[in-house]
């Protein structure tokens, strides 16, 4: 991941790093091990976030980064219309399922023909912008969250089905995974309205390098 300080910090960040602190003594020791000098950082490209999150449903980071790069020595830049424009089999080939290569055409054709689909989904609260983006063919609602986390830097999801977020919580919190939505419930409620914040702190302590969407 690219350093932080060459992008801008979310306008919340130091007010959520403080207010975090105060609520929570073991995201407090978190934010103290990592420091808080380094933030969640915002992705330029629509479409290359969607492709991303794409790669990298229900697999590792390492694998999901080595399917990307295959790609990008193949097509070059990666973009909507480079996509659509490459053979499906060669995409495969570089690791993408059958499905993933479908969800990626589909999204880049949506794109090129609505662009205002994706931007309009800023003017949304969380939940409008979730339930329009689940609409799309491939996107559920972790991919939902991680667009916008990563695009629009919301301060407040708080993605369940993350599994780093899930291994993060019960080793730090000490918590069985069969009792973690009972308990992040009630943590939910302590960490709002900077949930991404803590998301990304928990992320952070089980992997130095967070993957950039």
């Amino acid at each position: 991941m690219k350093k932080s300080k060459l992008k801008p910090k979310p306008f919340y960040w130091n007010d959520a790093v403080y207010y975090l602190s105060c609520k929570d003594k073991v995201i407090s020791e978190i934010i103290s091990r990592h420091g808080s000098n380094n933030f969640l950082v915002k992705s330029k490209s629509i479409f290359k976030t969607l492709f991303k999150i794409i790669v990298g449903q229900q697999i590792s980071i390492e694998a999901a980064k080595s399917i990307e790069e295959k790609i990008n020595r193949k097509v070059g830049k990666i973009n909507a219309m480079n996509l659509l424009n490459f053979n499906d089999h060669d995409l495969r080939s570089c690791g993408l399922s059958y499905r993933k290569v479908e969800y990626i055409k589909d999204i880049a054709l949506l794109y090129l023909k609505d662009k205002s689909f994706f931007l309009n989904i800023k003017n949304l609260n969380d939940n409008e912008a979730i339930k329009k983006l689940v609409s799309i063919r491939g996107i559920g609602p972790w991919s939902a969250e991680m667009f916008l986390i990563f695009k629009y830097n919301r301060a407040n999801i708080l993605p369940l089905a993350d599994i780093g977020l899930i291994n993060s919580f019960c080793k730090n919190y000490s918590i069985d995974k069969s009792a973690f939505i009972r308990e992040i419930s009630v943590y939910q409620k302590i960490w709002q309205p900077y949930c991404t914040v803590a998301t990304w702190y928990l992320w952070r302590d089980i992997d130095e390098d967070v993957v950039q969407y």
